[in-house]
């Protein structure tokens, strides 16, 4: 989740997004989660931020369910894939506020 924080503030910083994932699509981003999810559970690991980040995103984008999170915002954004990119990392952004924020028991 810290590599989308990172992601992130870097368009925030008008950094682009091709500066962040090498290319200027919202695929892109696509990609670099799928890769980073495939190699962590290959090495043997798991990652339960990412788990639960993607059932809180289910609860909160039901529409992106269906057809994808980078097709929903890129129709709701008028075909801007920056700004598709960013709303995604805004949910995720949103969701590390809440989750981290909270006191741990």
């Amino acid at each position: 989740m810290d590599a989308l924080l990172y992601a992130r503030q870097q368009l925030l910083e008008k950094r682009g997004l091709w500066f962040v994932t090498g290319f200027d699509t919202v695929e892109s981003l696509v990609a670099f989660t799928i890769g980073w999810a495939s190699n962590t559970q290959f090495n043997g690991e798991s990652d339960q931020e990412w788990c639960d980040f993607l059932d809180w995103f289910d609860e909160v984008e039901p529409a992106a369910r269906y057809e994808g999170w980078h097709v929903t915002f890129l129709r709701e954004c008028g075909g801007d894939h920056e700004r598709a990119v960013l709303k995604f990392l805004d949910r995720a952004h949103e969701f590390i506020s809440m989750r981290r924020s909270s006191p741990k028991s």
